[in-house]
């Protein structure tokens, strides 16, 4: 896992294949992020997801966790955000890997470490993490949020 800002991206674009293009389509978006929904940036090999939406107590997420892309969590606008996290190698599965999804679910409660994404910033999680984002830091936040998933070579 990587958390930084995103003027800072560049010292991680050309760490795996597509993290190039995920941060060069952030940085076109940064300043005027789109309507919420689906981008393609290269096919179904890298694409991004936009979603608005208010920040929860962690009671009312999931701690999830992808074994053939990684995230580019981005918070456009809004926040902050915690996001718990976990090596998915110590988290128990409380659901089964679905491959059509892409999606694993642990136990939530297992999640013993948090960061906190403000405005601008990103972080990178990778198939070794499990991660519960979403959730309300101190208080309930409104939240706009950029996820560029980069499928990893198989």
């Amino acid at each position: 896992m990587i958390t930084a800002q995103l003027s800072t991206s560049h010292r991680y674009r050309n760490l795996l294949p597509g993290l190039d293009k995920a941060f060069d389509y952030l940085a076109k978006v940064a300043d005027n992020p789109p309507e919420d929904g689906r981008y393609e940036i290269d096919s179904f090999r890298v694409f991004a997801i936009v979603a608005s939406y208010e920040t929860a107590p962690r009671v009312e997420k999931i701690l999830e966790g992808h074994y053939n892309y990684l995230d580019v969590q981005y918070v456009a606008q809004g926040g902050p955000e915690a996001v718990y996290y976990i090596p998915a190698e110590t988290a128990p599965i409380s659901e089964d890997y679905d491959p059509a999804t892409d999606l694993v679910k642990y136990d939530p409660d297992s999640a013993d470490s948090m960061m906190v994404l403000k405005e601008g910033d990103f972080a990178i999680f990778l198939p070794e993490d499990a991660h519960m984002p979403g959730v309300a830091f101190k208080e309930p936040a409104k939240v706009k949020k950029i996820v560029v998933k980069v499928q990893l070579a198989p």
